[in-house]
């Protein structure tokens, strides 16, 4: 099993929301699932989201 990480940015509007989809959607056409899903917070806010993405190895 092999494991990528992407640290995605947060989603405040539908365009940054867009965003994310369109890189989670170019992610699994090279063949990952996404396994998990975390967002990364500084000074009470949120700075990001940490996809986990798994995939069997070639």
């Amino acid at each position: 099993m092999e494991y990528k990480t992407v640290l995605l940015p947060g989603a405040v509007t539908k365009k940054q929301a867009v965003k994310i989809e369109v890189a989670l959607n170019e992610i699994a056409s090279e063949g990952w699932q996404l396994h998990s899903f975390a967002p990364q917070s500084a000074m009470g806010g949120t700075d990001g989201n940490l996809a986990v993405f798994t995939r069997k190895e070639h």
